[in-house]
């Protein structure tokens, strides 16, 4: 692809948004100069924190998200530390989650 740039950045918009190349080149040539347009303006902007250098001067403002503490805190645990885990967020309490529950349950007669 690297030597073909115009179908790279054809495929660089399409392929994410699962357009089908062919439908993308049937598309008004005006749309598809604006689609190629918004891949390269959007290539520019850092994938971190989302600063893109023609939108102007930022500062950053620090949120605490009380699911990601959880998670991190759940990541830090030794069973978390298996090659292949996973922590993820699951609905409601630990009271209300039929898997807690029946881990809690497990792990009390131990």
């Amino acid at each position: 692809m690297s030597r073909e740039p115009l179908y790279a950045a054809r495929m660089a918009y399409c392929g994410p948004r699962g357009i089908p190349l062919s439908v993308f080149l049937g598309w008004a040539q005006a749309d598809q100069d604006a689609a190629l347009a918004w891949v390269g303006y959007e290539a520019r902007r850092c994938s971190s924190c989302g600063y893109h250098p023609d939108e102007g001067p930022r500062h950053a403002h620090i949120d605490v998200c009380p699911g990601c503490v959880s998670r991190e805190a759940a990541a830090q645990d030794e069973d978390a530390k298996v090659r292949g885990a996973h922590v993820h967020m699951a609905s409601g309490t630990t009271g209300e989650c039929d898997r807690c529950v029946t881990t809690a349950a497990a792990n009390a007669g131990r």
